[in-house]
């Protein structure tokens, strides 16, 4: 019971978190600016480089089984800036999937990154949902240690499917959906990086109306010729759907060797996409009703008139 008031008090925990991010890294942003203006301190780029990376995965999600791939490709803009577009397809529960993103953002990879993030996940269920989050993007770099998250709106549409069971005495409906309705949400993750290739995080969710702890890690290994390769587990923990766990391997492609804290603070930030689902699964809606086929309803059942009856 006290675990289950916990994960309640996420709704309001998740508001203050967030915004309480966007406070922080505005805070911080005008003194970063401030300090990379002058000519003898000017930054490393948002993006040494064009870079891409894939992964495949598979696990659980919301009590329906997932399995996909991800695909991310981050390219340098003009000085600070750079811009990275995401792209997701798979299958969750038996019907596909689909989620793009892209970012656009400033960044001192000694320091921190600010910039703006949109998403569309698409579910071929229920007619075909959806499922946008616009947002405020924020990370910033202590040592080993990194804060990073995103912070906005989420909004959708609705969609649903009935099934009727006919009896001979009694028509049951049961009709099940998607109904994503316009609200605050965020994703946090605080990471910190054990060697130069291993990570984990902690962190929170708000998505779909609902709160959970995020869990996860990373182990690198180099290959050369500028390829690394990965093993992940990401988990989440909350109540009702907002739960599950997967798992894969991930390769990131650039033109130089670089160990995997190197690769998430110089060229491609974080990619949301999966975690985004949830807030079409957190919004799921299911409703049943009944009436009498034959006779009249009596007593919480159906009373079956007697042959000759008026």
């Amino acid at each position: 019971m006290r675990f289950r008031r916990l994960l309640q008090s996420t709704t309001m925990f998740s508001g203050v978190v967030g915004w309480a991010f966007l406070a922080v890294t505005s805070a911080w942003a005008d003194d970063l600016i401030t300090k990379t203006s002058s000519p003898a301190a000017t930054p490393a780029p948002a993006v040494d480089a064009i870079n891409t990376k894939v992964d495949g995965f598979g696990g659980s999600l919301g009590n329906l089984g997932i399995y996909g791939g991800n695909g991310s490709i981050t390219v340098p803009l003009q000085g600070p800036f750079g811009a990275q577009l995401d792209g997701t397809v798979g299958n969750l529960g038996g019907d596909g999937f689909a989620v793009v993103s892209g970012h656009w953002f400033w960044r001192d990879p000694a320091a921190g990154l600010l910039g703006l993030y949109g998403s569309e996940a698409y579910w071929d269920r229920f007619g075909g949902v959806n499922a946008a989050h616009v947002a405020a993007e924020g990370e910033r770099y202590w040592g080993p240690l990194t804060l990073q998250g995103i912070a906005g709106v989420e909004f959708g549409n609705s969609g649903s499917t009935t099934v009727a069971t006919v009896g001979p005495v009694l028509t049951t409906t049961f009709t099940t959906g998607v109904s994503v309705p316009t609200r605050f949400f965020d994703e946090i993750n605080l990471k910190y990086y054990f060697t130069d290739n291993i990570s984990g995080y902690v962190g929170q969710r708000y998505l779909g109306g609902q709160g959970a702890v995020a869990l996860g890690g990373e182990f690198a290994q180099p290959l050369g010729h500028g390829i690394l390769a990965s093993a992940f587990v990401e988990g989440r923990v909350g109540e009702n759907n907002f739960h599950g766990i997967w798992g894969g391997l991930k390769f990131y492609f650039g033109p130089t060797d670089k160990p995997l804290i190197a690769r998430h603070r110089q060229e491609d930030p974080n990619n949301w996409d999966v975690d985004n689902l949830f807030g079409l699964v957190n919004n799921q809606t299911a409703s049943g009703s009944s009436f009498c086929t034959l006779g009249r309803a009596s007593g919480g059942g159906c009373e079956t008139p007697f042959v000759g009856d008026g």
